[in-house]
């Protein structure tokens, strides 16, 4: 009998190209589930779990009696207990490599709109088919301003490419590197409380785990330029999103540029929604024709190596090496 991989997140149709491949050495169930209950049980007799944003629980995988490993197509691994993983000698590998400059493209260009004001300009246009200057469409130029990167892994150092092409000065807080290593991408190292306090445009690009997890809240926000913008393309709980809300109620920030959330999708009323100074899109920075051939490239190699007893490139339950 084939090994079975389940597949969640069945709207994003990771993997098809690789199907008849895969299908020859295993069987792949794809499930539109996301309640525990459910993928518990389809979990059952899983060997592999393909997974994006779905949450993959203790009890999903210690009911698991075959499982292996667990591939995360994309990068952040916080929908998986690792903890649970490690316990019970499954392996979880990621897929960082398809999408850094993609995910940078998309970071910096809710920067650039939020700057210049495009989504205004552009509904006005649509609207009444002409804009004249007016003190509500002034933008801002992108020379001479800094941003502040807060974490420079692979995006982050992406990032600070893209700032130094526009004459951007970059300072960063990362508490994993040192001044060299910073420097050596362009970047100054500060505090976090510095960056805040010195940066026109503050971008996300940590991971989440327990020490990030509404790493900027009321008081942070608080030590913000009033004009700067922060822009998140990494995680939503980063982010306090009360604080947030209220930080542009009360004009403590100029405005936001998201493409994560809390909690996703967004409810019909959302408090973020429906504001000039915030530009919301739907977790898609990822999502191009390159980077989606890309994940499912990663996706395919990981499902191999654990399906032939190897262990997983990027690996990310590091005590299971060896």
């Amino acid at each position: 009998m084939k090994p079975k991989i389940l597949r969640t997140d069945a709207e994003l149709f990771i993997i098809e190209q690789y199907l008849d491949e895969i299908g020859q050495i295993a069987e792949v169930v794809t499930s539109g589930a996301y309640d525990e209950e459910t993928l518990a049980g389809q979990a059952e007799d899983a060997e592999v779990i393909l997974t994006c944003y779905t949450n993959i629980t203790a009890r999903v995988i210690e009911g698991a009696a075959k499982l292996k490993g667990i591939v995360k197509y994309g990068v952040g691994v916080d929908n998986i207990d690792l903890d649970a993983a490690s316990r019970n000698n499954i392996v979880v590998a990621n897929c960082p490599e398809y999408g850094s400059d993609t995910v940078a493209d998309h970071a910096f260009a809710l920067l650039i709109a939020l700057a210049r004001k495009i989504p205004l300009i552009d509904r006005t246009m649509r609207d009444q088919a002409w804009a004249w200057p007016a003190p509500e469409l002034l933008g801002l130029d992108l020379a001479g301003k800094t941003i502040g990167l807060v974490g420079l892994g692979r995006i982050g150092r992406a990032m600070a490419r893209r700032a130094g092409g526009f004459s951007m000065r970059c300072i960063a807080y990362d508490p994993y590197l040192d001044e060299a290593a910073l420097a050596s991408h362009g970047a100054q190292s500060v505090s976090l409380e510095e960056l805040l306090g010195l940066a026109d445009f503050v971008s996300i690009h940590c991971v989440l785990t327990p020490q990030t997890r509404g790493l900027l809240g009321v008081a942070e926000m608080k030590k913000m330029k009033d004009t700067a913008y922060l822009i998140d393309v990494s995680r939503g709980a980063i982010v306090d999103e009360a604080a947030l809300v209220r930080a542009l109620d009360e004009g403590w920030i100029g405005g936001a540029g998201f493409d994560v959330f809390a909690g996703e999708p967004l409810a019909p009323g959302h408090p973020l929604r429906g504001r000039d100074n915030v530009i919301l899109t739907p977790h898609l920075a990822w999502y191009t024709r390159e980077a989606f051939a890309r994940v499912e490239r990663e996706t395919r190699d990981r499902i191999l190596e654990i399906l032939q007893g190897k262990q997983p490139k990027y690996l990310k339950n590091t005590e299971l090496s060896g």
